[in-house]
């Protein structure tokens, strides 16, 4: 994971660096807010500790860049440090971007601990976005795995697509046109009938899975937990 730094007091920036860096964290530093853009632009941290009253570019507005809705800084966790203490500071921190706040003089080990935190919590995040279950049925999409009853079912890469969009939609109608948008996307040519070609065939392959798959006539499909 990687960590920036932007301080410009560098005994302060040098303990945090120490601090994280101990910790096993890639760490960069910056002393203000342009030069800390162009780092975050050439390296995508995932994780910014700024300082609100920096020279050039102060963190404020450095955070409404960042947060902005340009993705060319990625989208990075900002925790904000500052002598600032008044509580209008600290919400207007929070409503511009900042994800997390600590006031002037810290301890950083405490931040070292909000640090892991948020790593943990994104890590979760990352881990229930990639696995998905129905029933005996489970899809590892981060490993690009099915799973039917803790056997591996081989699929092509356009039924893969096509049986995840329907687990992800569950209980949820999905009509024919959005299907082929999804899977076969706007710049292949598909007819419906291809997308019923392709459901007959996850059918053959996960016959359990097949009494689940309701055929909407005239709309598309939808996987149902209870027919």
């Amino acid at each position: 994971m990687k960590i920036l730094v932007i301080e410009d007091d560098k005994e302060i920036q040098e303990l945090i660096s120490y601090f994280l860096t101990k910790e096993g964290y890639e760490v960069d530093s910056a002393d203000d807010g342009l030069e800390g853009l162009k780092l975050l632009k050439e390296k995508q941290h995932n994780l910014v500790v700024l300082d609100l009253m920096l020279p050039n570019l102060d963190g404020k507005n450095f955070t409404k860049i960042v947060k902005g809705i340009s993705s060319e800084y990625g989208k990075p966790t900002i925790i904000m440090l500052t002598a600032k203490t008044e509580i209008e500071d600290v919400l207007e921190g929070l409503e511009i971007g900042a994800d997390d706040y600590m006031k002037k003089p810290f301890d950083p080990r405490e931040l070292v601990l909000r640090v892991k935190r948020f790593f943990k919590d994104s890590e979760i995040k990352r881990e229930k976005e990639s696995k998905f279950e129905f029933y005996k049925l489970k899809i590892e999409d981060d490993r690009h795995r099915v799973l039917y009853d803790e056997n591996e079912i081989e699929l092509s890469k356009k039924e893969y697509d096509l049986l995840l969009l329907l687990v992800q939609n569950k209980n949820l109608v999905i009509t024919r046109e959005k299907i082929l948008d999804k899977v076969w996307n706007s710049n292949y040519y598909a007819g419906d009938r291809t997308v019923d070609v392709y459901i007959s065939k996850l059918r053959d392959k996960l016959p359990e899975l097949s009494e689940h798959i309701r055929t909407i006539k005239g709309v598309g499909y939808k996987l149902e937990e209870k027919r």
